[in-house]
């Protein structure tokens, strides 16, 4: 199955705009892990094995993003996998935004439209088109 240059055209710029959310999310979660770091190392942290822990998973996380972020653009269907559950992870934390102790809308309100914008954008037809033609090369 060949696909027609605008085709083409338009996948490249669908995914790089999918790569440049998923670059800011990437910032933001290096930043909140470096955040919890220096809480930690400055005392700040009730419970030390709680928010090392926590510090680690963010970190972890978002070097994982990291990875992620760079391969998509690339066409990597792995990539195209992994944004869509960080995404699905993402709208999990925002509902949790939205109620309870220390919740915060704005942050809520900002992860949902993040992610939303980020499946849109993976969901659309240049690459749904473009991950149909990968598997049928694969057989």
């Amino acid at each position: 199955m060949t696909t027609h240059p605008t085709d083409e055209s338009a996948l490249k710029r669908i995914l790089t705009a999918a790569a440049v959310l998923l670059w800011i999310e990437t910032v933001v979660l290096l930043g909140l892990g470096a955040w919890l770091a220096i809480d930690i190392i400055s005392g700040l942290s009730r419970s030390l094995p709680a928010a090392i822990a926590l510090a680690a998973l963010v970190l972890g996380a978002g070097v994982w993003l990291q990875f992620v972020a760079k391969a998509v653009p690339q066409n990597h269907r792995w990539a195209r996998s992994a944004a869509i559950f960080w995404q699905t992870c993402q709208l999990a934390v925002a509902s949790a935004s939205f109620t309870g102790r220390g919740a915060n809308i704005a942050i809520g309100a900002a992860l949902v439209v993040a992610s939303v914008a980020v499946l849109a954008l993976l969901f659309s037809k240049p690459v749904i088109a473009a991950s149909r033609a990968q598997l049928e090369e694969k057989d």
